[in-house]
């Protein structure tokens, strides 16, 4: 299959995007959004990601200023693009995206994004 018929598969519609994914990314699973603030009070949305190529990734976004954007790999992808971070702190923000009024989770997650902010 060349690179013009899976685009036209990929048009097609129905199915087709989790195929697109499969293919493009390895898989790709959004695993929910958590907002948190930082110690000096501004909001950030975080994103739980993983694809098979990238591993486990957040994408970090200021609501505030919405420039301000970053990402963070657990799993070492682009070193140069991407901040670390361990597999451990990317689960701190999965579960928070199931729990966002767990007091713990939540002072965990701030501290995390507080370190990924200096």
């Amino acid at each position: 299959m060349n690179t013009s018929e899976l685009v036209g598969l990929y048009k097609l519609g129905k199915g087709t995007a989790e195929l697109w994914n499969e293919i493009w990314h390895g898989g790709k699973d959004y695993l929910g959004e958590a907002k948190i603030q930082d110690s000096s009070g501004r909001l950030w949305e975080v994103k739980v990601r993983y694809t098979g190529n990238r591993g486990r990734y957040l994408k970090i976004k200021s609501k505030s200023n919405e420039s301000q954007k970053m990402r963070a790999s657990a799993d070492n992808y682009k070193p140069s693009e991407y901040l670390r971070i361990t597999p451990d702190e990317w689960e701190a923000f999965l579960l928070l995206t199931q729990d966002s009024n767990d007091r713990e989770l939540y002072a965990c997650g701030k501290s995390i994004l507080d370190r990924l902010l200096r």
